[in-house]
Formats: structure tokens, sequence, C-alpha cells
């Protein structure tokens, strides 16, 4: 009977555990940079996790200028994405709008507008409450006070995008082993030596952690946890609304909490406000999570039923947006994990305890939309490049010991 052990390489030199879209740019910018032997490694398929269930949002509109200048980054690949990789578009760029019901909020807005601007965003603007009712007729909430709105901004096909990477970095001599789950990583003399793969050893010179809501417990193989928490949200989806062109529709954030953008001609819905973060998510360590349990089921609670949060949802959108009361129902639901840092914040750095191991994750919902910026950052750490971005706002040192890091952000949703 012929054997069913999966053979293994022997050796690489970058081990990438985690096929979602992070890893997926990691492999393809360090095949393409460079002739090193790398190995991207996930316990399922590619982009399976998180990045399949992603409300795969855009935008340039940030407080802080470390995930500006990654959206910057990002925003440009996307962009020229079909072209370089000979695929459908990628980029919806119906832009992104902010709305605000109370002035204080609005003027704060108002202020990071200008700040983006100076920092390269375009055609970033803010727009009265007047404005709003104008350009989008579909709007309408007693209170608005204005909005700040970015055309260029919009939302993603994350599946696609993750799997065109891997196709690209594969065809350059990159190593995709999906259904291959990391048990271990091997440290020596607190330097890297490779990993454990269902039993085999793979020897690695370098081992990037982009496990995402798992990156914690990959850390621990090395002896190295890292502050990630993986935080369940929920994704919520109308019915096709006919007679209203919602494809068309920016994705729309309320007051900083509930959002929507169009799923074909219907909208797919989010709130963070539950469920809660679990206690100590934002120091070091982590609080302690089975991620053997983490999972797709709707909780009870969290479903579409009258009484269920995704009806909280819809309503609240219906607030200011009207005609969702009399035209929208709900279809289904969704769920995934965001991987969430103390400041979410990215953690885009060199583990100071043992040499060799990179973390790429904490991206707490923005690893989508930074994934063009996460790839090549990880390529520049690995083959010593400066990178275009301060890695002191995205360094893991200060995060071990409690301490704040630089640039902090305010837009979080």
């Amino acid at each position: 009977m012929a054997s069913t052990t999966r053979t293994y390489p022997q050796k690489v030199d970058v081990a990438i555990i985690g096929a979602g879209i992070s890893g997926a740019s990691a492999a393809w910018n360090l095949a393409r940079d460079s002739n090193l032997k790398v190995a991207v490694l996930d316990a399922g398929p590619r982009a399976g996790g998180s990045t399949s269930r992603s409300a795969a949002a855009f935008r340039h509109q940030f407080s802080s200028l470390s995930n500006i200048e990654m959206s910057l980054l990002s925003g440009r690949e996307y962009r020229e994405f079909s072209k370089a990789f000979g695929c459908e578009q990628v980029f919806s760029q119906n832009g992104y709008l902010f709305l605000w019901s109370e002035q204080e909020a609005a003027d704060a807005a108002a202020t990071r507008v200008i700040f983006q601007r100076e920092r390269g965003v375009p055609d970033v603007a803010m727009l009265t409450a007047s404005q709003v009712r104008e350009k989008f007729p579909w709007i309408d909430h007693a209170e608005m006070k204005g909005a700040s709105w970015c055309p260029h901004d919009g939302f993603l096909k994350p599946d696609l995008v993750a799997s065109t990477y891997l196709d690209a970095a594969v065809a350059k001599g990159a190593t995709l082993l999906q259904y291959s789950p990391v048990s271990g990583i091997d440290v020596s003399g607190g330097v890297v030596k490779g990993v454990v793969v269902n039993g085999q050893h793979i020897a690695a010179d370098v081992v990037v952690n982009a496990a995402g809501p798992w990156a914690n417990t990959v850390g621990k193989m090395a002896g190295c946890p890292v502050p990630v928490t993986p935080v369940k949200r929920y994704l919520y989806f109308t019915n096709q609304i006919y007679g209203h062109a919602v494809a068309k529709w920016p994705l729309t954030v309320l007051d900083l909490e509930v959002y929507g953008r169009p799923e074909m001609n219907g909208l797919m819905m989010g709130w963070d406000s539950k469920p809660k973060k679990p206690a100590g998510w934002d120091q070091f360590p982590a609080p302690a999570i089975d991620t053997t349990k983490l999972n797709d089921d709707i909780e009870p609670g969290f479903g579409i039923g009258e009484n269920d949060y995704g009806f909280e949802v819809l309503m609240r959108m219906a607030e200011w947006i009207p005609m969702l009361g009399e035209k929208a129902g709900l279809d289904h639901a969704s769920c995934g994990y965001y991987e969430v840092s103390p400041d979410e914040k990215a953690i885009l750095s060199w583990d100071p305890r043992v040499k060799g191991l990179l973390h790429a994750t904490g991206f707490s919902g923005h690893g989508v939309m930074h994934a063009p910026a996460t790839g090549r950052i990880v390529a520049d750490l690995v083959l010593g490049r400066k990178a275009p971005v301060s890695l002191e706002a995205l360094a893991l040192e200060p995060l071990l010991r409690n301490e704040e890091r630089e640039d902090p952000e305010r837009m979080v949703i």
C-alpha cells in the first residue's frame, strides 16, 4: 500500500506561518525580491481564516502617521493590482464616509482631515451636513453635524488578493504547504532553527509569525508570547434592495460605531460594540484563550432574528439611512476574528527575545487593508533594507513592557 505520509522540504530560508493575506503578501515580496527559499505553511486552506471573513474595507482616513503611510503604500498597489497580476479588479473605490452626530467629534475629524492632507492623502475633505444630504440623498439624520469623505477609499476582494499573491509567489519558487499545521518552533541558543510540521522538522533561518488570531499561540511555540488577542466580530447582510443603487454607495461609518458597505446591491454591516473584548486584551501577556476552539458559529443572541444583535445593527443603520427601515431585511450573518493588539495597531517587528522570529500580526481589523505594505515591510526586514514607514511605531518591544508605542491611532472601528 502506498504511503500517505507527506514529505516536506528539509531546509528553507524563511518559513511563513499563515497563508492568509498578510503571509501571502510576505511570500510574494520575498520571492520577487530575493533568491531565498520561502515556504508558507497553514493548518487549513489558503485564505481560510480571517481573510475570507473580512469586511475588506480600505481607507486612508487614520489619525496615526504609520497607518496613513501603510494605506498610501497599499492603496497604490491595490489600484494597480489587476494590471500587475493580470486578474480582475480587486478594489472598488466607492469612497469612505465617516458621519458625525456630535459637533466635538466633527471638529476633531476636521483636524484629522488637515493632518491627512498634509501627509499626502488624496482628495480627503470635510463635508457639511447639507453637503452630505446633497451628495448622498439617501442619508439623513436630524443631528448630523458633518462628515469626512475620501473618494479614493472603498473595499476589496481579499480572497482573490491572497490567492493571487500566493500563486505569484509559487511561480517565483516559493512553496505553499496547506493543511500543514505547525506544532512547534525549534529554538536553540536563543536562535530560531526551524519548525515542526506534522511531526517533521523543517530547518529555517527565519520564521515569520503571520498567524493572525493564532499569533499568540504560535509565539508561545518559540517561548515568545505576544500581546495579540482573538476577538470575534460579526457581519450582517441584507437582502438585495431593488430600486436603489446600493452597489454604488460608499462605505459608511456612523459615529465611529456601526458601518455598512455594498455587497452587490445589498448591504454588509458590522458594529464592534459586541462581543466585548476579554479582560486584559490591552496588556502583556494577553489573556489565555484556547485558540483551538475558535469557530465560525453564530452565538445565541448574535443572529438575524428580531431580538438578535443583527437586528440592532440594522436599526442603527436605519436611523441614518431611513430607506433601510422600509426596504431592508436581514438575509444572513457571518463571523470571524480580529487579531487585536494592546493599542490596536499592527506589530511588524523582530522579536527581541529570539533571533530570527519575525512577527507580522496584531492588525486589529486592518490586515486586509494593509497587506501590500505588510509584505513589503516583512521583506525589508528579512533582506536588511530600510522600511518605508517608521518601525518604532510598529515595534513589539514596548508592548512587552506594557508601554505605549509612539504614534497612537484614534480612528478604530
